[in-house]
């Protein structure tokens, strides 16, 4: 968990420094009397389509039963509510490829394992701009996932916060990073499972 953490401070930290860099420049241009770059737009009300790709690991209690790479697809809509507070609204779907499964000993004669296949929902995202085009956010989701594996097969509603940045690269383009962790609760014969997620992905935003 604290390396996936410390991922999304790094993309959040380079960001603000490109963001800063850029600024300078303009500033620069100012200076010489030449003409400054047009604005970026940057969180302007509208919709957005995001894709993203992450590591996953699934938990039983304490051991891990499974990791995975997910695929992300999410359908968003989000404006600036005031000049330092961003909010949006996703829908999203996942697809999860299995990397390794590891087995959980839940009794003497039961050895399970907890694969992810697939997700969707719905997330907030409230934020606050760190600077013009840098934006750091938490999401808070309603997840419904479908678990197989040894003795499990199942869909299970989860709850999911996390801790996110997002930075503009050109008026349409955003990056994105993020880290995610998702309570399920209990699941059929797989104990109480929980999720960590890291996700890295860009945003295209219909502006």
């Amino acid at each position: 968990m604290f390396k996936k953490l410390l991922l999304v401070s790094m993309i959040i930290s380079a960001s603000s420094s490109i963001a800063f860099a850029g600024q300078s420049y303009k500033g620069e241009k100012d200076y010489k009397g030449e003409m400054a770059a047009t604005p970026c737009p940057g969180f302007m009300a509208g919709p957005y389509l995001g894709l993203s790709i992450g590591d996953r690991t699934n938990f039983s209690g304490s051991p891990i039963v499974f990791k995975g790479i997910d695929g992300n697809l999410s359908l968003g809509y989000g404006a600036l509510v005031s000049p330092s507070f961003y909010l949006a609204g996703e829908i999203f779907g996942i697809g999860t490829i299995n990397v390794k499964d590891f087995t959980n000993v839940l009794s003497v004669n039961q050895n399970v394992s907890a694969k992810s296949n697939w997700s969707y929902g719905i997330s907030i995202l409230p934020g606050y701009m760190i600077t013009d085009t840098v934006l750091g956010y938490i999401r808070g989701s309603a997840v419904e996932t479908h678990f197989n594996g040894t003795n499990v097969n199942s869909n299970k509603t989860g709850w999911q916060v996390g801790l996110g940045g997002q930075t503009s690269l050109a008026p349409n383009w955003d990056i994105r990073g993020e880290y995610l962790y998702t309570y399920y609760g209990n699941v059929s014969n797989a104990g109480k499972l929980n999720a960590d997620q890291a996700n890295l992905g860009v945003v295209y935003k219909f502006l």
